[in-house]
């Protein structure tokens, strides 16, 4: 009997986590940006194409994500390109990606995380740039 129960408490335990993980995997990504205080520092567009870079800080550490989107259905290439210096030392990057979007959706093209210490100064830009040539370059300054 008293298996039983326990064996019936584990399957209730069970679907509960189920249903939790499956809630949570429906999120939009954006639905996380609020508890990571993501904010957006840089914002352009052209068109139907937009793109955006968007910061979350924790302490020294700041983490840039390139994000693009579309009013309308539109596909191409995204390139973030970052310079540091100071310092901390220097950092360059250049991320290239292909995207291909839904009207009305977003998608996260790029990321990076870079240290920024007092005295260092960085630059951040994305260019978006749709297969029918419609370019939107976002471009920010970071200092702390």
């Amino acid at each position: 009997m008293l298996s039983h129960t326990i064996d019936k408490i584990s399957m209730q335990l069970v679907a509960a986590i189920i249903t939790s993980l499956a809630a949570l995997l429906t999120l939009p990504p954006s639905s996380f940006a609020e508890d990571q205080d993501m904010s957006v520092i840089a914002r352009a567009s052209a068109g139907p194409l937009a793109c955006e870079i968007r910061r979350v800080s924790a302490g020294a550490s700041v983490q840039l994500t390139g994000v693009v989107s579309g009013s309308a259905a539109v596909s191409g290439n995204a390139r973030l390109l970052l310079t540091k210096s100071g310092p901390s030392g220097t950092s360059n990057v250049n991320q290239d990606n292909a995207f291909d979007l839904a009207a009305g959706a977003e998608l996260h093209v790029s990321h990076v995380t870079i240290n920024l210490q007092h005295g260092d100064h960085a630059t951040v830009e994305l260019v978006a740039t749709s297969k029918d040539g419609l370019a939107c370059r976002a471009t920010a300054s970071l200092e702390l």
